[in-house]
């Protein structure tokens, strides 16, 4: 019964050392959504000017199409700053950016003005300020993306570039720059559903060598997925690598972050071991290998099927969540994992497993470091009972 409500969930959403479940994790919930304030938050939170926790959810409110909150992170004051009415958008999704004029930029999933072409709407674009003034930037068309997933980041030229999960000149996607200062959206690439991949889902990043770098979930060789990158203008685009040809995980729904050895890292959902997914390390010029294949004995001790952007921490090693596994594996509660592992694949740990109320469940969004150094994060689900929950927010501690 937990697996299917976490695959109906992840949908609309989306040999190593262990230690027992809640020993050493530094767990602690911050606030639990009960629907009225929210309910399932699917992506990580953004620290705001301020300090604080920015993020948002995907249904509940005051009309039943997502809010967004914040949390004060050293108190777990919890304010519900806007809760998206009909023109306005449906299902905030995607990180906010914290942009230059102090404001934070996000988008939704669909909803906005009525587009034949986008059933309840092809999503929006919107501003929201910390003390809670909010507006509508921009409604989205199929031609420049539909279904928003993947956040903003901010490019050398002041704009906001991001994906589209759907839409575009072949229906299977976009990449996209957004302006602030005029509101206008400048598609930079349609997937072909072939060769270049299908349905990207998480954020692009700006690496060091002036390129944006992102994932495809499908498309390409046997419809596992790819590696692509492109400049700023939407020029030189190519497929570094096809997930088919790899052992090293498949189908990723996370982005990528660049790390400090220079490398790429990022979560593929699928594949490896009893297809539960892999962490995989990529070069700039695309060259691929394996840092974690998840549960290599069938009993997901570690975690299986990432859908998180991994972080690197300030002690340099790399954290994430994944939605399924964990300790003890007799345990029927066991909903997800927080990790830990270094760059180089070795010193894997698993730092929390998730246990349903009152704890969190299903963590399907990565980590976020907070003004004080510890690491933080949200669950879709768990919580308040009855089950499934509404979801968490939560700090943990890093130890060593």
């Amino acid at each position: 019964m937990n697996r299917a409500f976490y695959a109906v969930l992840l949908a609309s959403a989306l040999g190593m050392s262990c230690i027992s479940a809640t020993a050493a994790a530094g767990v602690k919930i911050l606030h639990r959504f009960n629907g009225a304030d929210g309910t399932h938050a699917p992506i990580a939170p953004t620290v705001g000017p301020d300090g604080r926790l920015y993020g948002g959810t995907i249904e509940g409110g005051k009309f039943d199409r997502g809010t967004v909150f914040a949390v004060d992170p050293n108190t777990g004051k919890f304010t519900t700053l806007h809760n998206f009415s009909e023109l306005e958008g449906l299902s905030p999704f995607g990180q906010l950016l914290l942009a230059p004029d102090g404001n934070l930029y996000g988008t939704t999933r669909s909803g906005g003005d009525d587009d034949i072409n986008c059933y309840a709407g092809c999503g929006t674009i919107y501003r929201i300020s910390p003390s809670g003034k909010f507006k509508t930037l921009h409604f989205m068309n199929l031609p420049e993306g539909a279904t928003l997933q993947g956040g903003f980041v901010e490019g050398p030229d002041g704009r906001f570039y991001s994906t589209a999960t759907q839409g575009g000149a072949n229906g299977c996607g976009t990449v996209y720059a957004f302006s602030p200062a005029t509101s206008k959206v400048k598609v930079l690439h349609s997937f072909n559903c072939d060769g270049d991949g299908r349905f990207p889902y998480g954020r692009l990043v700006l690496a060091t060598n002036g390129f944006f770098y992102g994932t495809t979930s499908e498309g390409a060789f046997a419809e596992e997925g790819t590696v692509y990158r492109l400049k700023p203008d939407g020029s030189a685009f190519k497929t570094l690598l096809e997930f088919g040809h790899f052992d090293a995980g498949c189908q990723p729904k996370a982005g990528l972050i660049q790390a400090s050895n220079g490398d790429l890292y990022g979560a593929a959902e699928d594949c490896g071991n009893y297809g539960s997914g892999a962490l995989y390390a990529v070069t700039m010029d695309g060259a691929i290998r394996v840092v974690h294949h998840f549960d290599n004995d069938g009993y997901a001790r570690d975690g299986k099927n990432s859908t998180a952007e991994v972080l690197q921490a300030p002690d340099g090693k790399l954290y994430g969540t994944a939605p399924i596994g964990g300790l003890p594996v007799e345990d029927p509660d066991r909903s997800g994992t927080i990790f830990r592992i270094r760059l180089d694949g070795t010193k894997f740990r698993l730092l929390h497993t998730f246990m349903q109320a009152p704890d969190g469940s299903f963590p399907t969004s990565g980590l976020t470091v907070g003004p004080d150094g510890n690491l933080y994060g949200v669950t879709p689900a768990g919580g308040r009972e009855p089950w499934p929950g509404d979801g968490t927010v939560y700090r943990l501690t890093i130890q060593k």
